[in-house]
């Protein structure tokens, strides 16, 4: 029988890669020594729902703060990590705007993900941060003080054990996780050929309400939002509407 505590023993062993644990569960199940991990698996009452409509749903995610945050209407925050300062400027003012009652899901990116949690932090709403890495281990190191509060007073969740280093496609994984939490996933900034148009793939696949904000037409920054915009997703026209998510 398959059982939590199985999975999680998994999930460390095999640095929580998907394909590797699947393959593990095809083999008969062994006794998992003793974990101090704190995890939820995708056999828990408290897993979060959203994330079974993913094609691969994190088999367990480990976690630090309070696991309520997943049960509030939230939005996904994503963007550049060098965003223009337009953009830097409206995410700024359109949190004066939000809901207070919505919980800000991000990736802790340098940039507007960053950004998105200090400013929910500053409104004094409930923000997630989802690894592209195990806990422990900070990644961009600048965001120690923030990882600190957020594991604290919020939540960190990631789908790899602790302290397993970051590679360059946990962070495509850990954006289908930012996306599949949110109601709605809002596009600050970005190239058409980055990790913030991964994160819009997801969305669609997903069905998620995508919004973005417009660009002036010479910032490269905002190329994706324009094009996002052009194809039909919501738009923006002022910080107003951000009341609107």
């Amino acid at each position: 029988m398959i059982t939590s505590q199985y999975l999680i023993h998994l999930a460390i062993i095999h640095h929580g890669q998907y394909h590797k644990i699947k393959k593990a569960l095809e083999e008969p199940p062994m006794q998992p020594p003793y974990l101090t991990q704190k995890a939820i698996t995708i056999l828990d009452d408290c897993y979060p729902t959203r994330l079974k409509h993913l094609t691969q749903p994190p088999f367990v995610l480990f976690y630090e703060g309070n696991l309520d945050w997943l049960l509030y209407p939230s939005i996904s925050i994503v963007g550049s990590r060098h965003p223009s300062d337009y953009a830097i400027q409206i995410l700024k003012e359109g949190f004066h705007y939000l809901n207070p009652k919505l919980a800000i899901v991000s990736g802790g990116a340098q940039g507007i993900d960053g950004l998105a949690h200090e400013c929910a932090l500053s409104h004094q709403m409930k923000t997630i941060w989802v690894c592209g890495h195990g806990l422990g281990r900070i990644y961009p190191k600048i965001h120690q003080r923030l990882y600190d509060t957020l594991k604290q007073d919020h939540l960190v969740i990631s789908e790899y054990p602790f302290e397993t280093q970051a590679f360059p496609q946990h962070f495509i994984h850990r954006n289908r996780i930012v996306v599949a939490l949110s109601d709605t996933c809002l596009v600050m900034s970005g190239l058409l050929q980055s990790g913030t148009m991964h994160s819009v793939k997801f969305a669609l696949e997903l069905n998620k309400n995508i919004v973005s904000i417009p660009h002036p037409i010479n910032d490269v920054q905002g190329e994706i939002c324009n094009h996002l915009i052009e194809n039909g997703s919501g738009l923006l026209t002022n910080v107003i509407e951000f009341a609107k998510l």
